[in-house]
């Protein structure tokens, strides 16, 4: 048998092997409620996150990549910086879950307002409700409350697949079968987003994707996020969330479409009304 022949003999032969699985300690589950309160249980372990990312950005209104440091806290607060290529700072937003600010260094210029999904996601093509925005860069898949499930295991491709319905929407999960972590969310019936997670760190007992990608194919959008040096249920430095402006800064206030208002106006800084989504991105 010749090189050509022999390579093409090996291909075959290894395209026909089943993918060897890995299981966690309870081996192959078989019940999709099980797996579904596993998910639940490995999502919600992680409530705080602080270091450096790189934000990949592709959308219709452009492209590019920014250096991005990253603080949040769960349910609801948010501190993001943004740097250019040459790590001079761009922007950086702040959110205690009831206030936004937003403070744009070239223009010296402090925007305030309620958090309401148009002003906490003003780094964003997608506008995301701030609850919402913070369990995905937590690495958590906003799940659909369930009617009725259905668990298979796609030996092929080595995970579980758990697919949940309610009414005419449909979430199908690809699972980590030994991390019991989504590594893929696609929603289907409603308007939504789809999420993948990769490149999964092990951090003592907590199991934490350093890659998030967010696609909004309605909106011909993709956002991916690569986490870099990070630290995972520290406790949070809460000046982060302070929404102060910088001494000097032109202050403008907002309303919850993000719209200016007149000087001298203002705005209230309560708890912006949540629709309370039942599926993820509607």
């Amino acid at each position: 048998m010749n090189r050509a022949a022999a390579a093409i003999f090996l291909a075959v032969l290894s395209s026909a092997c089943p993918k060897r699985i890995e299981f966690g300690p309870e081996g192959e589950l078989t019940d999709a409620n099980v797996v579904y309160q596993r998910v639940k249980e490995n999502q919600d372990n992680i409530v705080q996150l602080e270091g450096d990312s790189k934000l990949r950005v592709e959308s219709p209104q452009g492209s590019g990549t920014l250096s991005m440091f990253v603080s949040v806290t769960r349910p609801a607060m948010l501190h993001l910086e943004t740097f250019d290529f040459f790590n001079r700072p761009l922007a950086s937003l702040v959110s205690d879950g009831q206030g936004f600010g937003l403070y744009q260094t070239e223009t010296n210029t402090f925007y305030q307002g309620p958090a309401s999904p148009e002003n906490v996601s003003r780094f964003l093509p997608v506008v995301l409700p701030s609850q919402e925005l913070v369990a995905i860069m937590l690495g958590q898949v906003p799940l659909i409350p369930p009617e009725r499930m259905e668990l298979e295991l796609d030996r092929k491709k080595g995970f579980y697949v758990l697919t949940l319905h309610q009414g005419q929407a449909t979430q199908v999960l690809q699972v980590h079968t030994k991390y019991l972590r989504v590594v893929k969310s696609q929603v289907r019936g409603v308007p939504g987003y789809d999420l993948a997670f990769d490149d999964f760190l092990e951090k003592g007992t907590l199991i934490f994707p350093g890659k998030v990608e967010l696609v909004a194919a309605q909106a011909d959008t993709r956002l991916q996020l690569s986490y870099q040096q990070i630290t995972l249920n520290g406790r949070p430095d809460l000046t982060l969330y302070e929404l102060l402006p910088p001494e000097g800064a032109k202050v403008v206030e907002v309303d919850e479409r993000g719209r200016e208002l007149p000087a001298g106006s203002s705005v209230p800084s309560g708890p912006p009304a949540s629709p309370g989504p039942a599926v993820p991105g509607s």
